[in-house]
Formats: C-alpha cells, sequence, structure tokens
C-alpha cells in the first residue's frame, strides 16, 4: 500500500442526530457540551520527572491543557467510536493501535543515511480552522456537525495538549498536509514514516527531502525545529523514537543501557537507602524490561547482573 496512493475512509457523518446515535447520546448533549466545553479544561505545567537512574536534569515544564468531567468521557467516546477505528496509512506509527516505536524504527532498518525532524509546538500549532477541516473536508461530516465535533475537541483555537482525541486528530492533520513529502520520497525511493510530531525518512537521497517538508509544514502553520534536527550518515550512530538502528537489528540506545548499569552499580556498592530498595528495584526492573523489548540481546548481561545480586 503506498503511502502516495492512500486514502482515509470517509466518516460522511451528515445529521447531527446520526452523530449523537454514534455516539451513545442526544443532540442537545452535544450542543450544550460543545459551547461549554472551555469550562471543563484545568490547565497546569507538567514538571517532567527525572528517569530512574538518568544523569541529567529533567526539561523544561510543559503546558497540558486537560480536559476534565463530561467533556473528557465525550471525547473518548469520539475517539473510540470515530477516530479509532479509521485504519491509517501504513507509514503512521504513533497513537495508532498495533503499531509501536519498534515498527517505525524497522521501517528505516539497513538504511545508509536517517533523517528525523520534530514539529516544534505541534498541538498548539493545530488550529481550530485545521481541526474543522479534517472533520469536514477529510472526513466528510456536514459543515453543522464538523462544527460541533470541532468545539468539543479544541481549546482555546487548537487542539489542546492531554485530549484522548488530540493525537488522532494530528495524525490525520499531518497526513492531509504531507502530500508533497510523500510524494518527493517516493520519487527517490525513499522510506517515510511518522510518530506524531516526528517525522522520518531514509535512503540515499533522504537530505534532499528536508526543504521540501519544511515548506510543505509551513504553508500549513508548522514549524520545524532546527534544534532537534538530525541528518545521520553512515558514519553516524542513528536513533529514532527512543531505538538504536544496528547494521543488521534494532538495538536499546546506548545512553538507555548505561542508566541501567547505573542503576545496578548504585545497588552493588549500598548507595541505596533499604527503604527505598523495593521501589528502585521494581523501577530497575522496568527499565531492563523496556531494553529488553527492544532488543533481548542488550538487556541479558543486565537482567543477569541483577539476578545475582538480588539473590545476595
Amino acid at each position: 500500500m503506498g503511502t502516495e496512493l492512500f486514502t482515509i475512509r470517509r466518516l460522511n457523518i451528515a445529521h447531527e442526530k446520526s452523530l449523537a446515535l454514534s455516539l451513545g447520546c442526544n443532540v442537545d448533549e452535544l450542543e450544550q457540551l460543545a459551547e461549554s466545553a472551555k469550562s471543563f479544561y484545568r490547565p497546569f505545567e507538567l514538571i517532567p520527572k527525572l528517569r530512574p537512574f538518568a544523569k541529567k536534569p529533567p526539561k523544561k515544564p510543559r503546558p497540558i491543557d486537560k480536559p476534565t468531567g463530561k467533556l473528557k468521557k465525550m471525547q473518548e467516546r469520539i475517539n473510540k467510536a470515530l477516530l479509532e477505528p479509521i485504519l491509517m496509512p501504513e507509514h503512521v506509527f504513533g497513537a495508532v493501535k498495533h503499531r509501536s516505536i519498534i515498527g517505525n524504527a524497522q521501517r528505516h532498518q539497513g538504511a545508509p543515511v536517517l533523517v528525523s525532524l520534530d514539529i516544534r509546538q505541534c498541538f498548539p500549532s493545530v488550529t481550530n480552522a485545521h481541526v474543522y477541516r479534517v472533520w469536514a473536508n477529510v472526513l466528510g461530516c456536514s459543515p453543522p456537525v464538523a462544527s460541533l465535533l470541532t468545539k468539543i475537541t479544541t481549546y482555546k483555537r487548537h487542539l489542546p495538549q492531554g485530549a484522548p482525541t488530540s493525537p488522532a486528530l494530528a495524525n490525520i492533520f499531518i497526513w492531509s498536509v504531507d502530500g508533497p513529502i510523500r510524494e518527493k520520497c517516493a520519487d527517490l525511493g525513499a522510506e517515510y514514516s511518522t510518530w506524531i510530531d516526528d517525522l522520518a525518512f531514509s535512503g540515499y537521497n533522504a537530505r534532499e527531502i528536508i526543504q521540501i517538508a519544511v515548506e510543505a509544514l509551513r504553508v500549513h502553520g508548522l514549524r520545524i525545529s532546527h534544534k532537534k534536527t538530525a541528518i545521520m550518515g553512515s558514519g553516524r550512530t542513528k536513533t529514532l523514537t527512543g531505538t538504536r538502528l544496528g547494521r543488521r537489528s534494532l538495538r536499546a540506545p546506548k545512553k538507555i543501557c548505561d542508566r541501567a548499569c547505573s542503576g545496578i552499580h548504585k545497588l552493588e556498592c549500598g548507595l541505596v537507602a533499604e527503604h527505598e530498595k523495593d521501589s528502585y528495584c521494581r523501577k530497575l526492573r522496568a527499565l531492563i524490561m523496556h531494553i529488553h523489548r527492544i532488543c533481548p540481546k542488550d538487556s541479558v548481561w543486565l537482567e543477569n547482573k541483577l539476578s545475582a545480586l538480588l539473590q545476595k
């Protein structure tokens, strides 16, 4: 299934009554919720926790819009009844059932050049006008239905951080505007994949796609973070969405393995307080299990070392 030929199935919801029936509610409930949606948000700043056994401090706080109550429940219904059943293109991996960071990385396995781009402030940059066009033009809903759905799934004229519907709507919107990227990848024989706001393409001529991507997204109000743009050639370690692309197989990133080694070393040297050991070991096991899911052979030494240490 070529990414340049794929078409997303339209919902074709013509009437508010049909929408209400799909969501198991009535039209009045939808209209009232749409008009009062703003009152259900409880914005806050999420302070990232220091990852277990990490040496660097957490990044700066991230604003979360946080829908609550009836609104969040309705967004969950919309996501489950309308958005989740939509078959997404094969190159879209983020927030899609049965697709993972491992599948995303495998798509680029063995490539001579890998390029990754990050859309800066993705959700805040997807406006209510963009979302309306997704519901109306891409998914085929009538103007009244698209208007209702847009009011329920946006906040302060953008996609809300923390809403159940936002990842799927972002996926569909990006797919609706990245046609030039898909076409260029097809012309150059390059592989293309997305993890919501992270775009990746690989192949001998992958560098040529960067400017095409920048322009295609800029036209629709999306900007690329130049600090996070990475061009990984033959002489550089290739990493993508938390995985390392080895020559023959996926590997766990070195920094994650180093974190696990550091955690084991602290435990071995008696640097963990007795009352913290249970919680500490659970986190350490979870980190090693994450490494195992990416690449079992990267976790063998860590698993054996931790087991031997705990037996003592």
